[in-house]
């Protein structure tokens, strides 16, 4: 088992390598997705880049490699940031769901996650 860390959600949530970040979202039942996405997303096949997150922590290994489809969507997005729906877990990560609006205490919650440990 793996960790992925949400820190806007606060939680650790155990999964199995190989799992897809956008099912184990939606199977916690966390918000994924702004307005935008709730009235219309693409239901995780690439074609609506709503379901964006921000690797926050991991090691460079711990999502599977950008698509050819994250390539396009995301080329004016800044480097940390996937496609949900397109991202497999390899192991433990640290993701903030949402960073197209950021919480207002997100320098603190980064500043917290930094001093918990991810279990491997």
């Amino acid at each position: 088992m793996t960790t992925i860390r949400f820190i806007r959600e606060g939680i650790d949530i155990q999964c199995k390598p190989g799992e897809n970040l956008r099912d184990l979202v939606l199977k916690e039942q966390l918000q994924l997705y702004g307005l935008k996405g709730i009235l219309g997303n693409c239901g995780g096949v690439g074609q609506c880049s709503t379901c964006f997150v921000s690797v926050e922590g991991g090691t460079k290994n711990s999502l599977s490699p950008l698509t050819r489809v994250e390539e396009e969507k995301l080329k004016n997005r800044p480097d940390n940031w996937r496609l949900a729906c397109q991202t497999l877990i390899n192991s433990s990560a640290v993701i903030l769901t949402k960073p197209q609006s950021p919480p207002s205490n997100l320098k603190d919650l980064k500043e917290s996650t930094k001093n918990k440990k991810l279990p491997r």
